[in-house]
């Protein structure tokens, strides 16, 4: 069955918009950038290479050895500048050691990390002059046969390109499809060049085991602090509250019934009026030790589960609350008591600050983790960094290598994402 030419211009159309789409372009540009900073890479090397060529005579090549180091690290970090930019690649920069002296400089400028990012542009030369020039050359061949056919008329009779002679018609056709199929190749050969590259700084300039057990080390030390402070005021709160309010208000409640107790024959009128202010601020004390206990692990979320619980909290609230769990089953009692608390003030917050009028709470099972989504419709502009409450509620989920996001331009919406392992 034969082609019809608008399914042939079609199946062309979709070859050239997949190979001119943005993340093509993208993979090429990285490449073309690489191949054009290779002299900058080899500035580290042959200053180096040089001082300690020129150190063993009467020390004069060893100012340039730390010169090198301290070219390499700026190399190191503008290729990490230069792959967010184009890839939007972050790379976790390792841990630095703090630098108290010229003992410690020096050996912050000849550590671990400085040997890292010299031998990475040693590493990227070559991988500049390999794959940079490879796609380099087979772009460059694809684009000068593909204008073969252009440029026949204007070529001498007998012009010949590897035996093939190249001008005549034919022999200029089948140069530009050739060039057309170098083109493509080229253009596919960007792709995986350029994840390896990315992979390559990954793993040269990024975080190693290492790094991430002592970054995670300072974190949870950082957390375990501010945890502590935390439970610290949460505690002073609870005794501040009971000794002003739930504490008063029950020694009130005694003296009622005391002088109920004594006018009941006397004065019954009297004694009746006693009772019932007595009944009232009972009733009053029962609703601020609920305050009191306000956040803290309810009965109701051990023997029943999150979404009776939350529920209870959706009900008090004041501002209307859209309430979802979809859980197949319980996560681990440490996840739902800080999905709970998390809830919770979240919740308390939209009631004192946020002015809205409707908030929606989301909770599900994605993988291993236990997502929960809290939006409100109110005014916005929360910042973390202006009050405790942010940060109280992260360090909660940090402690149990969860993740909490804060999203609230002014005017609103306020959306506040938070992950937490399903068996934390």
């Amino acid at each position: 069955m034969r082609l019809r030419p608008p399914r042939i211009r079609a199946a062309l159309y979709r070859v050239a918009r997949r190979l001119l789409a943005r993340d093509v372009r993208d993979d090429l540009l990285q490449l073309l950038t690489t191949l054009a900073m290779s002299p900058l890479y080899c500035v580290p090397m042959v200053l180096f290479l040089t001082g300690a060529a020129l150190t063993p005579l009467l020390l004069i090549g060893l100012p340039l050895l730390p010169l090198a180091m301290m070219l390499a690290g700026w190399i190191a970090r503008f290729d990490r500048q230069r792959l967010y930019f184009l890839r939007e690649l972050e790379i976790d920069m390792p841990v630095a050691s703090p630098s108290s002296g010229w003992k410690d400089r020096l050996g912050r400028l000849f550590g671990r990390r400085a040997w890292r990012e010299l031998s990475f542009t040693v590493v990227m030369l070559l991988w500049a002059m390999g794959a940079g020039g490879l796609v380099m050359m087979v772009l460059a061949a694809g684009l000068l046969l593909l204008l073969l056919p252009l440029l026949s008329p204007l070529l001498p009779d007998g012009a010949s390109l590897l035996g093939v002679d190249i001008g005549t018609v034919l022999g200029a056709t089948s140069a530009g499809v050739a060039g057309l199929a170098l083109l493509m190749a080229g253009l596919w050969l960007g792709r995986p060049l350029a994840r390896a590259e990315s992979d390559l700084a990954i793993r040269m300039l990024g975080a190693n085991q290492v790094d991430h057990l002592v970054r995670r080390m300072m974190d949870l030390e950082d957390s375990r602090s501010r945890m502590v402070d935390a439970a610290e005021q949460e505690r002073q709160r609870i005794e501040r509250d009971l000794h002003d309010g739930a504490q008063q208000r029950l020694l009130s409640v005694a003296m009622s019934l005391g002088r109920a107790k004594s006018r009941f024959d006397q004065d019954p009128d009297k004694a009746r009026h006693l009772l019932t202010t007595a009944h009232e601020e009972a009733k009053a004390a029962m609703q601020e030790l609920r305050d009191v206990t306000r956040g803290l692990h309810p009965a109701i979320l051990t023997e029943q589960g999150m979404e009776p619980a939350l529920a209870a909290i959706a009900a008090r609230c004041p501002v209307p609350v859209e309430l979802t769990v979809q859980l197949p089953e319980r996560p681990s009692p440490r996840a739902e008591a800080v999905a709970y608390y998390v809830v919770s003030e979240l919740l308390t917050n939209i009631t004192k600050h946020a002015g809205a009028d409707r908030a929606t709470v989301k909770i599900y099972r994605e993988d291993d983790l236990l997502r929960l989504r809290v939006s409100d419709d109110g005014i916005g502009g929360a910042d973390a960094d202006r009050g405790s409450g942010i940060h109280g509620l992260r360090d909660r989920v940090r402690a149990v290598d969860g993740h909490l996001t804060l999203s609230s331009p002014f005017g609103g919406p306020t959306v506040v994402d938070v992950t937490l392992p399903w068996r934390a």
